[in-house]
C-alpha cells in the first residue's frame, strides 16, 4: 500500500503542480489532469458549464479531430475519458508505461489546443440535452438528483452537474453566439 510519502508533488513555472509516485512493479501509466472547477463553483446561470466544457474537449484540437483524440490513445492499447464532479473536472488517460509520451501529448493538446467550434458547440448542445433527459428515465439518477436538490435548496450542490437543459442552453447561447 502507497503512504503519502510515496508522493511527489512538482510545481511548474507556470503555477502547475505536478503530482507523482513511481511504481516498478507496474507496466502501465495513469495520467490525470486535474482542473479545480466543478459543479459547485458555477452559477445558477452557468449550470453544467464544466461538464460541458469537458465533452467540448475531445471535439478535436489543431492537431487532432474527435477522432484521432481517442485512436491515438486507444492505438496504442490505452484507454481516454473525463468526469465532472462537484468539486473538480478531470481528463485522464491509461496506456502501457512506454507510451507515457504520447499519451501526454494528447492529453496537453486536448488542454492546450481544443478549437470550441461552433458546428461542434452546436452539435454537443444537443448530445448534452439528450444526456440531461435520459436521466429523468433512470429512477435511481431521478431520485438522487431529487435528494440532492431537497439537501440542498437553492445551492450549487443542489442542481445536477449536466445542468439544465434551460441553464446551459442560455448560457452557452449567451457566450458563443448559437442558439
Amino acid at each position: 500500500m502507497l503512504s503519502a510519502l510515496d508522493y511527489r508533488v512538482t510545481r511548474l513555472p507556470n503555477g502547475a503542480r505536478i503530482a507523482s509516485v513511481e511504481m516498478p512493479h507496474m507496466r502501465s501509466v495513469s495520467l490525470g489532469f486535474w482542473v479545480g472547477v466543478g459543479g459547485r463553483h458555477e452559477s445558477l446561470k452557468e449550470c453544467g458549464l464544466s461538464h460541458f466544457i469537458e465533452h467540448l474537449l475531445f471535439k478535436g484540437t489543431k492537431r487532432r479531430n474527435a477522432k484521432q483524440l481517442t485512436e491515438d490513445v486507444e492505438g496504442l492499447g490505452g484507454y481516454i475519458n473525463a468526469f465532472t464532479t462537484e468539486d473538480h473536472t478531470c481528463y485522464y488517460a491509461r496506456a502501457g508505461a512506454q507510451h507515457l509520451p504520447e499519451v501526454c501529448d494528447v492529453l496537453c493538446d486536448m488542454f492546450v489546443n481544443s478549437q470550441f467550434a461552433p458546428a461542434e458547440i452546436e452539435r454537443e448542445r444537443e448530445v448534452i440535452r439528450e444526456e440531461i433527459l435520459s436521466y429523468r428515465d433512470q429512477p435511481e439518477q431521478h431520485a438522487s438528483d431529487l435528494l440532492t436538490e431537497t439537501m440542498w435548496p437553492r445551492h450549487p450542490l443542489g442542481r445536477p452537474l449536466t445542468g439544465t437543459v434551460r441553464a446551459w442552453r442560455a448560457f452557452i447561447g449567451r457566450r458563443f453566439g448559437v442558439s
